[in-house]
């Protein structure tokens, strides 16, 4: 009798634990984006893809233990998620940085690892400087017309036959095709 109810019991622990699994992981799915758009934003050390999803399970499977009213309000949840995971990549990013784990850092960050958090401005000044001197070049050869349209183009306005103005013009800017 005793070994029935103790079989019974871990039955029902397992599927209500299957249950519990189940809704956690349909609420992660909601809060996911806000985890991987501070991945693009915050860079911590040694940290990868996965990291950052566990870390996400783990800031919201407190935040529900803490306030499990917030399972049923998702404008709340996403609020009070984005908040609760913020503050917890700041705190990683204050130990990150403090003085004695500094050891812990390697001399050097490897660029391609960490070159989605480093903000490209543009073109470098020897790219704008041809840039100019080819606008110029463009600038000579074209008719009164086509400066006027080649000025809008610039300028970002839109006008009737403008693709067919930059197929006529495409071949003029070969070198600044997008990398």
């Amino acid at each position: 009798m005793f070994i029935f109810a103790i079989q019974n019991y871990n039955s029902v622990i397992k599927n209500n634990l299957e249950e519990i699994m189940k809704d956690f992981e349909s609420i992660f799915k909601k809060v996911k984006p806000i985890v991987l758009k501070f991945k693009r934003y915050f860079f911590i050390h040694l940290w990868d893809h996965d990291d950052w999803i566990q870390e996400g399970r783990i800031v919201l499977f407190k935040l529900l233990d803490k306030h499990p009213e917030l399972k049923h309000d998702e404008e709340r949840l996403f609020c009070y998620f984005k908040t609760k995971f913020s503050n917890h990549l700041k705190d990683t990013l204050r130990k990150q940085e403090s003085q004695k784990r500094q050891f812990d850092k390697m001399a050097y960050e490897e660029i391609s690892e960490i070159s989605h958090c480093v903000k490209d401005s543009g073109l470098l000044l020897d790219e704008y400087v041809a840039y100019r001197d080819v606008i110029t070049q463009v600038h000579q050869q074209l008719s009164l017309n086509d400066k006027q349209l080649l000025k809008k183009v610039i300028c970002g306005e839109s006008f009737r036959g403008k693709a067919n103005f930059l197929r006529k013009i495409k071949t003029l800017f070969d070198d600044f095709k997008e990398r």
